[in-house]
């Protein structure tokens, strides 16, 4: 199955997608990688980028849509209580203002059910969904993500390790804390990589994975710096969207002053909801936080750059070393981030 193989998953691609370029900023292309090998070394069963992209997609797009929909909920209770409806017509949309809030909460908790971790499964509430039809609850969409996340990064480094000129290299990654999904798919993944063949140790091969080493740095350190910037612009703008509505609150409480209309009523009570929106999706995002490890993993691959040389001819326990600095620091920031988020979960709002 693909990553937006169903119509659920294309809807939360495009939610967040649109999301992340429009308040952080388009994607920062970095230099191209030439592979290593073609098709890789390693190839499993499972497709762990297009599991991660799929699981990232769903867990993001969910806390984007539920505190956006608690806000319209909001806004949809407060119309008929404003008085912004003259009570002669509130009859004739009264019915489709309540059905509109109804759907809005229906899907935020749908949402909630079918996203939230899979420890739910034991309760009371959970057994009950599962009795009336909702057999697929508890998926653990962040959970999920997480684990396919740091399989992806082992998968996607494996050429690396695997295609090390005249022997493969193995390094034992801190998955202590990642949890025992993660440690099984290492286990099935080191399975999988003892049967691949050494590589050649000529001069040649020498050079092409020493420019490959130094192209993936160079990869790496571009996307990181991009993702900072992105992540950073995330999270200023919607703590400047927060604090313009708290101030545009003050001005539609002062506005009642001098302007008696029922609008300023539901601006005075639908810019907080709104503000709350914001700071709910910034804690649930903690994107101020990826950004700050992004940075940190950006300068640490620039510190690493430096002491590549992609034209030195042999492969000796200098390039070893850097190669283990390499894969140590992409899998520790992986699960870094893992950790990050680990305590959170597909919010009803």
């Amino acid at each position: 199955m693909t990553a937006l193989s169903t119509l659920p998953d294309r809807i939360f691609a495009w939610i967040f997608l649109t999301f992340r370029n429009r308040m952080g900023g388009k994607a920062h292309a970095g230099p191209s990688v030439t592979p290593l090998y073609v098709p890789s070394l390693l190839q499993p069963d499972t497709d762990y980028e297009a599991e991660s992209t799929r699981y990232g997609n769903r867990y993001r797009a969910a806390f984007l849509i539920n505190f956006s929909l608690g806000f319209v909920a909001v806004v949809l209770a407060l119309i008929p209580l404003s008085g912004l409806i003259p009570e002669h017509e509130l009859h004739a949309y009264a019915g489709l203002l309540t059905l509109s809030e109804l759907v809005c909460i229906s899907i935020i908790l749908l949402i909630h059910w079918y996203g939230r971790e899979s420890e739910r499964d034991a309760s009371f509430a959970s057994r009950l969904l599962k009795r009336i039809g909702l057999r697929r609850i508890n998926q653990g969409w962040r959970g999920q993500w997480a684990t396919m996340r740091l399989a992806a990064e082992q998968v996607r480094y494996a050429d690396l390790m695997l295609g090390f000129p005249g022997g493969k290299l193995t390094v034992n990654a801190p998955l202590g804390e990642a949890g025992q999904e993660n440690l099984k798919i290492a286990k099935h993944l080191a399975e999988l990589s003892a049967k691949c063949p050494d590589a050649p140790k000529d001069a040649s091969y020498n050079t092409r994975y020493r420019r490959y080493f130094a192209e993936l740095i160079a990869s790496q350190r571009a996307y990181h710096k991009g993702n900072a910037q992105r992540y950073h612009h995330i999270h200023h703008r919607l703590h400047r969207i927060a604090d313009t509505c708290f101030y545009l609150t003050l001005l539609a409480c002062l506005g009642h002053f001098v302007w008696h209309h029922p609008f300023l009523s539901v601006l005075a009570a639908g810019l907080p909801a709104l503000a709350a929106a914001c700071h709910g999706i910034l804690a649930s995002g903690e994107f101020a936080k990826l950004a700050e490890q992004s940075e940190e993993m950006s300068e640490s691959l620039k510190a690493l750059e430096r002491q590549v040389d992609s034209r030195a001819p042999d492969a000796g326990d200098g390039l070893r070393q850097q190669v283990t600095t390499f894969y140590d620091l992409v899998i520790r920031e992986a699960l870094g981030w893992h950790i990050t988020l680990s305590d959170k979960d597909v919010q009803v709002a």
